[in-house]
Parts: C-alpha cells; sequence; structure tokens
C-alpha cells in the first residue's frame, strides 16, 4: 500500500470537504507514492513521536492536528516539520474533517462517557453532519459530579467545572476547544444545562455563570487524546497486513499539582 492509498481511505472516512475553511488536512509532508511501511498514529506530531515512529519502522504519521497549520516562512531546525524531513516519514491531519465525522472524535468522547447522541449541536454541512453533540443523560448531575464523572471516564489528571451549583440532565459536548459566543448560544437554544469541552475562555465561565450554564473544562488533549486510538483502529481494519499502532509515548503535556 501507498501513502496516497491511505489518505484516499481516510478521505472516505472523514472526507476533506467536511474541513472548516481555515483549516489544512490531508497529506501535508511526504511522498504520496511511497509505500507504506508502518503507520503511527497520534494527537499531535512532537519529536517523542518520530523517534517512535521511526524505531518502529513506520514511515507515516497519522495525525489529529496539522503539524503544518499556518503557511510557513521558514522551518527551524528544531521543528517537527523539518524532522519528519530528514527521516523521510510523511504526515497525514484528520483534523476538524474528523471531528465530526460519523464515528470520529466527538463521537468517540461521547462513547467514552456512555451517553447516547440526541443530535447535532451546530450542523455546518448539507447533510446533517456538524460540530458538537448533545446528550440526554441518563442521570440527573450537579456540576462536580459530573467533573469527577468525566475525571474518571477520561482518566484525567483534573478537570475544571462551573462552582455555582445546578441541576445537569442535558449536555452539550465538544471536543478540542469548542467553546466560543456561538456555541454558548446553541447550547441554551437546544435546553442543555452544560457544556463538555476543553481550553474555555475565561470571559465563557463569567458568561455561563450569568446565563444559567455549567462548563466542564476537561482539556483539549482530554477530550481529544481517544483519537489516535480511534485512527489506528480504522487504518487496521482496512490495511491490516501493515503495522500500525497508537503511539505510546503520547501524554499530556500538561502536569498539574
Amino acid at each position: 500500500m501507498t501513502v496516497s492509498e491511505v489518505w484516499e481511505y481516510l478521505d472516505r472516512v472523514a472526507p476533506k470537504r467536511y474541513a472548516e475553511n481555515y483549516d489544512n488536512v490531508g497529506l501535508l509532508i511526504g511522498d504520496e507514492n511511497a509505500d507504506v511501511t508502518g503507520v503511527c498514529c497520534c494527537l499531535d506530531i512532537t519529536h517523542s513521536i518520530i523517534k517512535e515512529a521511526a524505531e518502529k519502522g513506520a514511515n507515516l504519521i497519522v495525525s489529529h492536528h496539522p503539524v503544518i497549520f499556518d503557511a510557513l516562512k521558514s522551518i527551524p531546525t528544531w521543528s517537527p516539520v523539518a524532522a519528519l524531513v530528514r527521516q523521510n516519514i510523511a504526515a497525514i491531519a484528520m483534523h476538524t474533517n474528523f471531528d465530526i465525522a460519523e464515528g470520529g472524535v466527538n463521537d468517540t468522547l461521547i462513547e467514552l462517557l456512555e451517553w447516547t447522541i440526541d443530535g447535532v449541536l451546530e450542523v455546518t454541512q448539507s447533510d446533517g453532519k456538524g460540530f458538537g453533540a448533545v446528550c440526554d443523560i441518563p442521570l440527573e448531575f450537579t456540576p462536580q459530579m459530573l467533573a469527577e464523572y468525566c475525571k474518571e471516564k477520561l482518566d484525567l489528571g483534573g478537570v475544571r467545572y462551573s462552582r455555582v451549583n445546578r441541576s445537569i440532565k442535558r449536555i452539550a459536548v465538544c471536543c478540542g476547544g469548542g467553546v466560543d459566543r456561538t456555541v454558548m448560544q446553541l447550547a441554551r437554544e437546544r435546553g442543555c444545562d452544560a457544556i463538555i469541552s476543553g481550553d474555555i475562555k475565561h470571559n465563557f465561565w463569567i458568561e455561563a455563570e450569568n446565563c444559567g450554564l455549567t462548563l466542564i473544562d476537561a482539556g483539549h488533549f482530554g477530550t481529544e487524546k481517544a483519537a489516535a486510538h480511534k485512527l489506528a483502529k480504522l487504518v487496521t481494519a482496512e490495511f491490516s497486513a501493515v503495522h500500525v499502532f497508537s503511539a505510546e509515548c503520547e501524554c499530556d503535556p500538561c502536569g498539574y499539582v
């Protein structure tokens, strides 16, 4: 199998057309005609990931976050881009297209939380797909109970949550850094009591307190770390003859005390 065959398959799973206009997905580095010797799947491409891929004989890395996002005017020697070129390792990114695809990152997050999806939060595609999901949960939570539940189910070192005590039965789930003013408004319109996401800015905590929403910040890494395992599972199912693995060295870059 070639690099292009892997990308063509992934494009069927989560079409590039689903990606946001600002995004950069697909084959970002490498020869599309190169034969694949192994595939390493990860959330972010770092030097540790590249080292593990090389040691395990993988010449293709499939990541969720693009190793090249903005236009590059230079490539310093410390950049992972330079390291990939030196090591002759190709890189494919599956970002916002994989966030919203069926069975993608957001769906995987909800699977880990063991909830059922009741609809899309923000429809962005003509086929009804979009960002985030709404879930009616079987038990009533308080903010602290919900934070503790997320910490356990997602195996996290810590979770931030709104301190105002409220009853929670309907929740919007948005992987990554999914909270902005549009999401806050849509969550209220859909009758949600809470939003689970990551990277939530201070002003939205204040807005949530004022408008009656509970926020749960389970971290960008925490809400998307399962992406690597899902990508590895998908690629393995299609290309079983090649060694496919999720990076063992990947961990939250933030520590907690």
